[in-house]
């Protein structure tokens, strides 16, 4: 008994007691110090700023107590001296002459000197004391006693490793290194830091539209069916001719806010939209991206020059109007691609500054605490409970809303891998400008969404030129890409909730949300997009348009999961259900679609007002016809959009088609540009057990050319052919001698194509049949106007649609 080691050793501090730890126990304490998560550089500088802001204060108070004291028994003295001669003379020092008066008054005026600091000096000495006492018990909250159980430790063992502390030496460095690099990460920018304006005296259009709430006049012109508008047309430089739709609220002139009684009437409604500025372009032509509240990150990265299209373009975008832009082309689809990444870029940015800024702002304001004097400001605050007093007033927060439900704020659409690829590689230029370490996974990202085009292009018979532009690259169409932003990094591969910008095409989306009825479904990181971009329309159009409806009839519904929400962040407008009404959207296509109007109409909700750009086609692609063949456009009649698919299979079949199955029309083939018409027309034929042929987009490359051999040698009379298997295959037909477009193209190049498919190059020459003989027939409706157009051109389609007689005949010579 007498040698057992007794269960407690004396610690080195003052007699405290350590508790017996064998070998095993120290190992099992060094390892759950090693796995606690590392401190930052601002947790470990902490203590000594504080330790040393107290010894600087405990010195000041003890010069201030000596010279205080050393002029408090100067002038007792001088009294007692003064007191015995001249009684009547004196200050009140010297009133008392007695030696135990001068003492008790020598010593109350030392303690109202020190009293005057005491309350500052107990408060420090309570709170260091406590602090003391919360170290020591506190494992994670003290270094020195770390540093101590590790020294005991390896007395005990027989001696420190030298090898050991090296290596705990560098882990620390690098954990150092890393913590620092977190923290600059999480930190805004400093301009954001010293730039603490007022959103209401600001001009960035970027508060300006998210910072205020709807007046109630504005929410009931938007939420009206349809929604009260005024519309205006004018000339907006590159873009051309530009229609504007604005809001218009009852009693625009008087102020709605003013009748209002209370604190309601404090309240700053949002600036309904305005008409787009033309931007004025000086002699120099250049650009100052200071006035148009760009951010200084981007602009130092930007190494182009805007032309005319782009700045236009950017001035309705930077002023947070919805956009619809029917005239994008290969030629100027890049320039547009730069504008709208510019302006996500510069809107995420602009909105992770503004959020960081304030969660740095709320997290002082917590850890201070009540204000503290000057001295105090870095001691570390007690957790006291603070006990509520009866009749106390409670003291309200700073306040922010600066977010929406979830993290997501822009949502970019396009059809293709290549095109993301496009997409991501602006946003890094912008971002990060050539260096590749501020972008995470970007290696990743170049393999899985680069390597070249999937395609093989043929060079004995070569596609045409928009075909291997527009398939070039990795043509992937399911894929979805979250991108989220810091101070210094752009990370790829984000979560969708941790993500600022998602890349998706419509069928990523759509298998991401999933369909009604199914079990999993997840789209609440739709609820807060504040910017939508469907670039390519026309190819999510052909793709399948659904997939893109599906995705808007999901924007900006409420979360149905909190996991991901901070409710005392989120923004008054966003809590009101308004979300859709700041939301900007830009569409982006090649043409005009009534798909694309209507989506226009109907799903633009923009409080700011929305553009769309006027595209006025005189000729028509009907001018790229070479072949000498008469080309005969029958309109078809009908009084409703719901009818025009029956009065169009109704006439086809009483008028078109029996002239169609006669001898002489033999090799006919019949385009049809809607799947489901073609289903219709494939199950007609084979009901009436006609001689035909199909190929559609789902039809295999054996039957595709078994189909082809068989109609160029005549053993099948007709060719059912859709315009997706044109469009994805763009096959050369050959043998065609009477066409039937049993609708005009959604795409109008195809027209002129379609129709040089009946050169004699491509004819069976043993077939026997005259070249004069060849057809052309199209049909059309009053509800074609848009296709027609930029076939014939305008002022044509609004002629044929109104003319008494109902079928027009073009030759070549009159185009």
């Amino acid at each position: 008994m007498a040698n057992r080691r007794a269960p407690f050793k004396q610690g080195r501090k003052g007699g405290k007691k350590q508790p017996y730890m064998s070998k095993d126990m120290k190992k099992k304490l060094k390892k759950e110090l090693a796995n606690r998560p590392p401190k930052t550089k601002y947790q470990r500088s902490l203590k000594h700023i504080e330790r040393g802001q107290e010894a600087i204060q405990a010195q000041k108070r003890q010069i201030e107590a000596e010279r205080k004291y050393r002029q408090t028994a100067n002038s007792s003295t001088i009294g007692y001296a003064s007191s015995d001669s001249d009684e009547s003379d004196g200050d009140g020092a010297g009133a008392k002459g007695t030696f135990e008066d001068l003492a008790a008054e020598f010593n109350d005026q030392i303690g109202q000197v020190i009293d005057s600091e005491s309350d500052e000096s107990d408060e420090s000495a309570m709170d260091s004391e406590a602090e003391e006492m919360v170290d020591e018990e506190e494992l994670e909250g003290d270094e020195l006693e770390e540093q101590e159980e590790l020294e005991q430790m390896e007395e005990s063992d027989g001696g420190p490793d030298a090898s050991n502390s090296e290596d705990d030496d560098a882990e620390e460095a690098e954990t150092a290194d890393e913590e620092s690099d977190e923290d600059e990460a999480l930190l805004p920018d400093e301009e954001d830091l010293s730039s603490d304006e007022d959103e209401e005296t600001s001009n960035d259009p970027y508060l300006l539209h998210t910072a205020h709430n709807l007046s109630p006049a504005m929410v009931e012109a938007l939420a009206a069916e349809p929604p009260r508008i005024e519309s205006s047309t004018m000339s907006f430089g590159s873009l051309g001719n530009v229609y504007v739709e604005l809001p218009k609220c009852r009693n625009a002139g008087s102020n709605r806010s003013s009748d209002v009684k209370g604190i309601f009437a404090k309240e700053r409604y949002a600036k309904p939209g305005t008409l787009p500025t033309v931007p004025e372009v000086s002699d120099e032509d250049t650009i100052d991206w200071t006035e148009l509240h760009v951010k200084d990150r981007i602009v130092r990265n930007m190494t182009e020059e805007m032309d005319a299209l782009q700045r236009d373009t950017f001035a309705i975008l930077n002023g947070y109007q919805d956009l619809h832009y029917p005239q994008r082309s290969f030629e100027n689809a890049d320039r547009l691609r730069y504008v709208y990444c510019l302006h996500a870029l510069n809107h995420v940015l602009k909105a992770v500054s503004k959020i960081q800024h304030h969660t740095i702002k709320l997290t002082t304001n917590k850890a201070a605490g009540k204000k503290k004097p000057a001295e105090d400001q870095f001691r570390r605050r007690l957790k006291e409970k603070k006990q509520v007093k009866v009749g106390e007033e409670p003291t309200v927060g700073e306040e922010f809303r600066d977010q929406g439900f979830v993290r997501p704020k822009v949502l970019i659409v396009v059809p293709f891998r290549e095109s993301a690829l496009q997409c991501v590689t602006i946003l890094k230029r912008l971002f990060a400008g050539e260096q590749e370490k501020s972008v995470m996974n970007w290696k990743r990202f170049t393999e899985e969404y680069g390597g070249g085009s999937s395609l093989h292009f043929p060079r004995r018979n070569p596609k045409p030129a928009d075909y291997e532009r527009t398939f070039a690259g990795n043509i992937d169409d399911n894929f979805r890409l979250g991108i989220a932003f810091n101070r210094s990094t752009m990370k790829l591969y984000a979560k969708y909730y941790s993500s600022d910008v998602i890349i998706a095409s419509p069928l990523g989306l759509r298998m991401a949300i999933g369909a009604k009825g199914e079990k999993h479904r997840d789209y609440d990181f739709l609820a807060s997009i504040e910017l939508l971009i469907i670039d390519q329309a026309e190819v999510c159009y052909v793709q399948n348009w659904d997939h893109v409806l599906h995705v808007m009839e999901h924007l900006h519904h409420q979360p149905k999961s909190t996991e991901y929400t901070e409710f005392s962040r989120v923004r008054e407008w966003c809590l009101n259900g308004w979300s859709k009404f700041y939301r900007q959207t830009v569409l982006l296509s090649a043409f005009e679609l009534p798909e694309f109007r209507w989506l226009f109409n109907k799903h633009f909700h923009n409080y700011r007002g929305k553009v769309r750009s006027c595209k006025r086609t005189l000729t028509g692609t009907i001018k790229h016809v070479v072949v000498r063949v008469p080309q005969n456009f029958q309109r078809v009649e009908t009084t409703t959009l719901d009818g025009a698919g029956a009065a169009r299979f109704s006439h086809f079949l009483n008028v078109v088609l029996p002239q169609a199955r006669t001898v002489s029309m033999a090799r006919c083939m019949i385009y049809v540009p809607s799947y489901f018409d073609f289903i219709r027309l494939r199950n007609h034929f084979k009901k009436e057990e006609l001689s035909f042929t199909q190929i559609c987009e789902y039809t295999t490359d054996a039957k595709i050319a078994r189909a082809r051999d068989m109609f160029y040698h005549g053993s099948k009379h007709f060719l059912l052919y859709s315009e997706r298997a044109h469009y994805f295959r763009r096959h050369r037909i050959r043998g065609v001698r009477h066409l039937i477009l049993y609708a005009p193209p959604v795409f109008p190049h195809f027209y002129p194509e379609l129709v040089n498919l009946m050169m004699k190059e491509h004819q069976n020459p043993h077939d026997g049949v005259d070249d004069e003989s060849m057809t052309v027939t199209v049909l059309y409706t009053a509800y074609d106007t848009y296709q027609l157009a930029e076939m014939v051109g305008a002022p044509r389609a609004k002629a044929m649609i109104k003319a008494p007689r109902s079928v027009h005949r073009f030759t070549t010579d009159q185009k």
